[in-house]
């Protein structure tokens, strides 16, 4: 038989790797599959006299989202087979019609402005507020989202993200109160959150309890569940279950994976019996070395210093580490971690590196992980090498020349990205992850932006939208 590239691929890098803090949750252990783990096969299943069918579910398809909508407190909620992306473009075609205008998070993930495109939506930004000194984009302000939906009553739906990909929260519960004192739709990004429901006490408040209308949720991120499993909420009587239910059936395959759909479920019974005990434990570890790392000086993000900073609360699953004092860019770090120590990291950008803990990790995964960070630090503190710190930047304030659908449909070409400047974008221009645009088609490309994004494919940071690394699309 010919080589498998895949199968090979996927092999070498388990030789390579010995802990990884990315996703899928279930951190490649069979044990929190259960039955699934051990035959896939068994469970690939499709619709036919007795498996029910996911667009009109009556039987066990149907039972098994009734138990997730009763764990997590929602009126309805739905098994997604087509990731995140495809339960939060369901949920804002489902609330919108052509030419409504939404406000969203500038920091939004890239499927939010593919919805812009498909429903021909006007976008408005709210922009998280940007701390210079530590790089980070930090809350978004609700008296600053109070006062735009003040200013501009044409907005139809809200959507903001929460958590963040680096575990930052604002306070979602005021948010929700705003956005329906002026009579609009929330929907709550919640791709990093489906764990929250099981450790309230140590956790920010889970976006389903807040009083948001719609949250969608990665179950594959922090959970125990197949890459692509995700579950969308309705939470409040305001959105019509109808045109949700219809936008599913159009956007979601016709060909839904039962394996997947089991393992959706599987893992919110794996949480319901061991998560909270096991999240609570990898919590206390993860206080206990962040703080001993911040006394040595290590940049290590945690409740306390981001509460400092105006931050209103911060997900202690999320590992977040900095070395941009000592000239290390994140991509660096990781890269340190990856071949040095065998331990892999979710994404890094120019100053963080940034791991999921989940429910499924060992205590002696996160302190082998801490420990490494220290021994990292100890060492390149004492190096002599002369590095230049970087220091990111916040999202561009750029203009936006002609809406996202016409563009996307306009003739283009492709050119320097040099010779860019002060061009119209034909695509989306995104360092991956996480996922958020920088330029977004139809927006004026201009020479910092364009200089930023050099910069982060000089430091080895993946950029779609970008080829060759010198080359973009710009509309003709």
């Amino acid at each position: 038989m010919k080589k498998q590239n895949i199968i090979s691929g996927i092999h070498q890098y388990r030789r390579e790797v010995d802990i990884n803090f990315h996703m899928p949750g279930h951190k490649g252990k069979n044990e929190p599959l259960g039955e699934i783990g051990k035959n896939l096969s068994f469970y690939d299943l499709t619709e036919t006299i007795g498996t029910d069918d996911l667009h009109y579910p009556t039987g066990f398809l149907k039972d098994a989202m009734t138990y997730i909508s009763k764990v997590y407190g929602s009126k309805k909620s739905y098994l997604v087979v087509n990731g995140t992306s495809c339960g939060i473009i369901s949920s804002i075609l489902a609330c919108t019609k052509p030419g409504d205008k939404i406000l969203v998070q500038r920091d939004c993930h890239k499927s939010v402005y593919n919805a812009s495109i498909l429903g021909d939506l006007e976008l408005q930004y709210i922009y998280p507020e940007f701390n210079k000194k530590h790089g980070l984009n930090l809350s978004i302000s609700t008296d600053k989202l109070d006062q735009v939906l003040s200013s501009d009553p044409d907005i139809k739906m809200v959507v903001l993200t929460y958590p963040t990909f680096y575990g930052i929260c604002f306070d979602v519960k005021k948010a929700a109160e705003i956005v329906h004192k002026h009579g609009k739709i929330l929907l709550i990004d919640e791709a990093h959150g489906s764990h929250l429901q099981f450790c309230k006490d140590l956790l920010p408040l889970p976006g389903e309890n807040s009083g948001a209308d719609i949250v969608a949720q990665s179950t594959h991120k922090t959970l125990p569940c197949l890459t692509q499993g995700s579950v969308l909420h309705v939470c409040t009587e305001r959105v019509n279950l109808n045109r949700i239910e219809t936008m599913l059936r159009m956007l979601q395959t016709t060909s839904p994976s039962y394996v997947l759909m089991a393992s959706i479920e599987n893992a919110i019974h794996w949480m319901e019996e061991w998560g909270k005990e096991r999240l609570k434990k990898n919590i206390e570890v993860f206080n206990e070395r962040t703080l001993e790392l911040r006394n040595m000086g290590i940049n290590v993000l945690e409740q306390n210093f981001l509460k400092g900073e105006g931050v209103f609360d911060f997900d202690a699953t999320r590992a977040v580490f900095s070395m941009s004092e000592l000239g290390i860019t994140g991509t660096r770090l990781q890269e340190i971690l990856r071949y040095e120590y065998r331990i892999q990291m979710e994404f890094a950008d120019l100053q963080y590196i940034v791991g999921y803990i989940t429910a499924t990790d060992e205590p002696e995964d996160i302190h082998r992980l801490f420990d490494a960070v220290r021994e990292i630090y100890i060492k390149e503190s004492k190096t002599k090498e002369k590095r230049d710190t970087i220091q990111i930047e916040p999202f561009p304030f750029v203009k936006q020349e002609a809406k996202m659908k016409q563009v996307f449909y306009a003739e283009n070409t492709i050119i320097d990205i040099d010779e860019s400047i002060g061009k119209i974008a034909a695509e989306f221009i995104i360092p991956y992850p996480p996922g958020i645009p920088l330029i977004c088609p139809g927006e004026l490309i201009d020479k910092n932006t364009a200089e930023y994004i050099k910069i982060m494919l000089k430091n080895g940071i993946n950029v779609n939208g970008v080829y060759n690394n010198n080359l973009v699309r710009v509309v003709k």
